[in-house]
């Protein structure tokens, strides 16, 4: 919504929806004649707005199957604004604590949309509320394993999450749910995400999940990585989620929004012809072309196997749908998982295709050949200490390139917190987080009474593996490296982190060229000497084609999740 987003901003992160992204969810939707559509965190009502538009070519009285919400007057005015300048005269809005309400409209709607509120500050503590949410009470494991509700009230939960039990709550069997959560929701390892996707895949099937770049939301203030699940609502719930029966999922990662994702102006971006740059024309209407993914990525889903499983999805479309098969996954990929993580970074087609490119040629895994070394102790596993008058040499992540290094000369008492791992010669340091997964170094034999940042993962040879050395140095310098540690990061924002664990799934292809081999192993001497980096020469040893590795694009934008 254009006409208001500067006259108020409203609190609790209920922020704008951009209009691009309203139109794409509720296409993905496909709302049909005479189905009731609510949005309880309706905002600027952009969602109802963008469904408005869509449902009034299949029914004039489409206005009738709209409905919103929203605890703030000001959110409530600009939403009944929004939608009486878009055409609708009735607009079913009202100013209303949907968290209060969630009981006085048990599956009663088609359809579902939320934007919700979200963060680990924007919290619930009200125990009346809580008591009315599933995820407003605690959850724990029992003898077997089994996670079951108790009856005790949790002191407070995340607005979100309650969002997300509200909209299931509140669609009808059969029904579908988009709402928009971030990342951290899908994968972070912490029992209350875990609790909460248990929780979710007991009540639903997941039809897609698509991920937004980071940024998407930076327009309205929100720095964070989200994705919008679609969700159909079970007639049965499960007892718990691996009872499920087998069924695949559309996964698709957005990367082009239509508009520039690195500052708040949000300047539309529009597409260009690769070989000279000029802008490209539609032909309907003469006006540039936005530089977007979302008409792909429905098609996509259209053309996946959830379509097949789920007839709402292509219902009533009668235009030319293409040939090629969307990108699903099964959905045993998340029961076999004990975190029942659904962050689609795992489960996209670049990540998946790769690894299963690699896993055709011979190939380790990177816990294979290393180990992981905790913090403050050395390859002995003796714990040390720092002293306050000694002189290190400390290595924060941006001294960090690729394969290379710098460091800044402190003394014990200046280092920060974060200066954690105490350097040997031999280790290996990667980066853990999202946004520096390319950075790592081997420390060398210059690297007397040095420290590293925790930002880092440290690892060691194992015995009797450091040939695979050879292997590990030239992969480590690649796109293919850095894109799986982006897919097993886990988190909303840039901050995101592999965790040590999935380090275990990083697979490494091993070099078969025995003259390469060789060459390699002068520059991994090199490495240890302090001589030189790596990078430059294994970029030059793919484009000959000298190591083989499947071809990975670059990322456009360094927003791209993976």
């Amino acid at each position: 919504m254009k006409f208001a987003k500067d006259l108020y901003r409203w609190d609790l992160a209920q922020y704008f929806t951009p209009p691009t992204v309203t139109d794409f969810i509720i296409d993905m939707l496909n709302p049909q004649f005479g189905e009731h559509l609510k949005d309880p965190a309706c905002g600027s009502a952009d969602f109802l707005v963008a469904a408005f538009h869509k449902g009034r070519s299949i029914d004039k009285n489409y206005a009738d199957c709209l409905w919103g919400s929203d605890n703030s007057m000001n959110a409530v005015q600009a939403a009944v604004l929004n939608m009486l300048l878009n055409g609708d005269g009735k607009t079913n809005i009202k100013k209303e604590d949907s968290l209060e309400n969630v009981n006085n409209s048990l599956d009663s709607y088609k359809i579902m949309v939320c934007n919700p509120p979200f963060g680990v500050k924007i919290v619930e503590k009200r125990a009346e509320i809580l008591n009315r949410f599933d995820l407003g009470k605690l959850w724990e494991k029992d003898s077997k394993g089994d996670i079951v509700k108790t009856d005790k009230i949790v002191k407070s939960q995340e607005t979100g999450l309650l969002f997300a039990e509200l909209c299931v709550k509140q669609t009808s069997p059969k029904g579908r749910i988009a709402i928009i959560v971030p990342n951290g929701y899908l994968g972070n390892r912490s029992e209350n995400y875990v609790f909460f996707r248990e929780w979710l895949l007991r009540h639903c099937k997941i039809a897609s999940i698509c991920s937004f770049p980071r940024f998407t939301f930076k327009t309205s203030g929100a720095d964070v990585s989200a994705s919008v699940l679609f969700l159909e609502k079970r007639t049965e719930l499960l007892k718990r989620s691996t009872d499920s029966e087998e069924y695949f999922f559309h996964v698709g990662m957005i990367e082009r929004v239509g508009w520039d994702l690195g500052n708040k102006v949000a300047a539309p971006v529009f597409k260009r012809n690769e070989d000279d740059g000029s802008y490209l024309i539609s032909p309907d209407t003469g006006e540039q072309l936005i530089d977007s993914d979302f008409s792909s990525i429905l098609t996509d889903f259209r053309n996946s196997l959830s379509a097949d499983e789920m007839d709402w999805i292509t219902e009533g479309i009668t235009s030319k749908v293409c040939s090629a098969e969307g990108w699903s996954v099964s959905i045993k990929n998340v029961l076999d998982d004990d975190l029942k993580t659904l962050d689609p970074k795992r489960y996209c087609e670049k990540y998946v295709s790769l690894v299963d490119a690699i896993k055709q040629e011979s190939h380790f895994y990177l816990t294979d050949a290393l180990e992981i070394i905790s913090q403050g102790i050395n390859s002995l596993g003796e714990r040390i200490k720092k002293e306050d008058s000694k002189v290190y040499k400390y290595i924060e992540i941006q001294d960090i390139g690729y394969g290379d290094y710098k460091y800044t000369e402190m003394k014990g008492w200046e280092l920060p917190s974060r200066a954690k791992h105490h350097v040997e010669p031999g280790d290996i340091y990667l980066g853990s987080v999202w946004g520096s997964v390319t950075k790592w170094f081997m420390a060398d034999s210059r690297l007397e009474d040095a420290i590293v940042t925790n930002g880092c993962y440290r690892l060691r040879p194992l015995s009797g593996e450091s040939d695979k050395l050879i292997d590990i140095v030239a992969f480590l310098c690649t796109e293919a490296y850095a894109v799986q540690m982006r897919a097993l990061a886990r988190g909303s924002d840039g901050l995101a982190e592999v965790h040590e664990t999935d380090l275990s799934k990083i697979v490494v292809p091993i070099v078969t060229d025995k003259k390469l081999r060789i060459e390699i192993k002068e520059y991994l001497n090199s490495l240890l000497d302090g001589r030189q980096t790596l990078s430059s020469a294994v970029q030059l040893w793919q484009s000959n084609n000298a190591i083989s590795l499947p071809k990975v694009s670059k990322r456009h934008h360094h927003a791209v999740l993976v």
